[in-house]
């Protein structure tokens, strides 16, 4: 079985490593999203964008065997995107493992209010100095729980990856423009399994509300695979093994 992991906004295929580290029993690949590390000067202009860029590098990777698709926050709203809807190919996509990601927005209004928002975020990627934007965007609510020490941290790892190009991939794969899945999450035969940290209380209830096949990851919080790498992967084990013996 193959696991294939995509990153979230402003992050790397780098991120993956500890996970991967910790499932070595399973062939691991981690890919980076449009605009994003080594990929920043591919061109995306929406989620079937992303998706068909993203199959031609699963296809290369994984080929004809059955594999995993795991996906944290945007990568796990692409994962989403290409699973149930995008024009790919997926004969061999056994499973879904999202980390804190958004099932989408119903009404039009909060589709509105979204894209004004992320809207603005994206003008300030695109023209702000990478410090200062990253300083806020990590006030915002969703990583209440980090501490100052964890906040730095994240600005100093993120800097590099920061710029036009965020901003860019912002608008591409904003919130206001995903389809809600909601629904097809609950009528799909694909399994789809959500990992959300235990402080992510947002995310909580996301899973709850939707009713989500949730597994709590301990002493983390949005961002729960970087936060413990091991209990994330310990739980990853353990919901590909037992969905490789159905």
């Amino acid at each position: 079985m193959k696991l294939v992991f995509l990153h979230g906004l402003l992050g790397t295929a780098d991120d993956w490593q500890n996970v991967i580290e910790r499932c070595s029993q399973f062939d691991c690949i981690a890919l980076n999203l449009p605009f994003h590390g080594k990929a920043q000067n591919s061109k995306a202009q929406n989620f079937e964008d992303c998706c068909q860029l993203l199959d031609k590098q699963i296809q290369s990777a994984v080929k004809n065997e059955p594999f995993f698709l795991i996906g944290y926050s945007l990568g796990g709203r692409i994962a989403l995107y290409y699973a149930l809807q995008a024009q790919c190919h997926k004969k061999n996509l056994q499973g879904l493992v999202l980390e804190g990601a958004n099932l989408g927005l119903i009404h039009e209004t909060k589709k509105a209010a979204r894209w004004q928002h992320d809207l603005q975020w994206a003008t300030r990627f695109c023209t702000e100095p990478a410090p200062q934007v990253l300083e806020h965007w990590y006030q915002q609510p969703v990583f209440a729980h980090l501490t100052p020490q964890q906040r730095q941290v994240l600005i100093e790892k993120r800097t590099p990856n920061c710029g036009a190009n965020i901003g860019k991939m912002l608008t591409a794969t904003s919130l206001a423009k995903q389809p809600y899945f909601g629904d097809k999450v609950r009528s799909t035969s694909l399994p789809i399994y959500y990992l959300v940290g235990e402080k992510d209380l947002k995310f909580r209830q996301v899973a709850e509300r939707e009713n989500l096949n949730m597994h709590l990851v301990p002493h983390a919080g949005h961002n729960a695979h970087l936060e413990n790498p091991q209990a994330f992967a310990q739980l990853l084990t353990e919901i590909v093994g037992s969905s490789s013996l159905l």
